[in-house]
């Protein structure tokens, strides 16, 4: 068995675990999800598997869960050396805002569109994380162009109108 030294103690006192946490919290919860999607959404319709209402889902939650095994280990990592240490840092607010902005990006599809949603997503998180206006722009521009070549073009895969254009147009 190891032996807990002062270094150790050190070293886990500097390291952000709240924001660790909470990432790997949030890659748990997509892995979760991810496993129990095919009972969770409906599947009966004709179309194949990936024009099927499931695939955009569980690349989604495949990436997020993905993106979140490093922390996992981290956490895993230095609450073995730490176990309850917090990072003293207060709660982690730009993280858990783009949960929540991801939590959004569902209903905005169907409000305002596949491409509009996707371009006003990744701009928003792109800027809460402080990267530059005009980088943010291209980047999310290239994404929403990108999503569109993606489903509707290459896989043809039509979202249904959204329902904020349906209002403004009646």
């Amino acid at each position: 068995m190891s032996q807990r030294t002062d270094e150790d103690d050190a070293r886990a006192a500097k390291v952000p675990l709240g924001h660790e946490t909470l990432a790997a919290g949030v890659g748990l919860s997509a892995a979760v999800l991810f496993i129990l999607s095919p009972w969770l959404v409906d599947r009966s319709g004709p179309d194949p598997f990936y024009k099927g209402p499931l695939i955009f889902p569980m690349i989604v939650l495949a990436i997020t869960a993905l993106s979140a095994v490093p922390a996992v280990f981290r956490v895993l990592r230095l609450r073995a050396v730490r176990p309850f240490h917090i990072d003293g840092h207060g709660f982690p607010g730009r993280a858990a805002f783009l949960f929540i902005l991801m939590c959004l990006y569902p209903p905005a599809i169907a409000a305002i569109g596949l491409v509009a949603a996707t371009f006003m997503a990744v701009l928003i998180g792109l800027l809460i994380v402080y990267r530059r206006s005009w980088q943010s722009l291209a980047v999310a521009t290239v994404m929403a162009l990108l999503v569109h070549l993606a489903f509707k073009t290459f896989l043809d895969i039509w979202f249904p109108a959204p329902w904020l254009f349906e209002m403004i147009e009646a």
